[in-house]
């Protein structure tokens, strides 16, 4: 009997402790971005392409190094008012560690072109924010830029 007890609160912390780490959690990974194009005179520019910029790595199967590249994941227009935005994206996490830490730097990497413009991309860092209290990764932070496209005299 106090063997079959041990057993039982063992399978009990068992349980509670892969509960822990093993559990679904949306994690948002990338912020919104709501902002406006304008040229240079300060009109606002209609149908611009606006594409966010997302790093896919994989590791070289031959080399055993890691490769990356860029890839637009979401593209949309701006309207006739020149504003445009794009839509948080997130994922489901299932495997969680100690080493979670409860603190995010969100990224905003994007492109915006158009006809008779130069195409402006943002650099790394340029446009950034730390995880705001009482919210998960990028969950809440949104980035609002004003995008000043210059004419292509080419």
């Amino acid at each position: 009997m106090k063997n079959r007890v041990i057993k039982v609160i063992i399978g009990i912390f068992l349980i509670f402790i892969i509960g822990l780490f093993i559990r679904p959690q949306k994690v948002i990974y990338e912020a919104k971005i709501s902002g406006k194009v304008i040229d240079e005179n300060g009109i606002p520019i209609k149908n611009a392409v606006v594409s966010r910029i997302e790093e896919k790595r994989w590791k070289n199967k031959k080399w055993g190094y890691e490769e990356h590249s860029e890839y637009k994941s979401q593209t949309t227009k701006t309207d006739d008012n020149g504003n445009f935005f794009l839509e948080q994206k997130s994922r489901i996490d299932w495997f969680h560690t100690p080493l979670d830490l409860p603190f995010a730097w969100c990224y905003a990497d994007f492109e915006i072109s158009n006809n008779g413009y130069e195409t402006f991309k943002t650099k790394f860092d340029e446009y950034k924010s730390y995880k705001k209290d009482g919210c998960y990764a990028c969950e809440k932070i949104e980035f609002k830029p004003k995008i000043t496209l210059k004419k292509n005299y080419r």
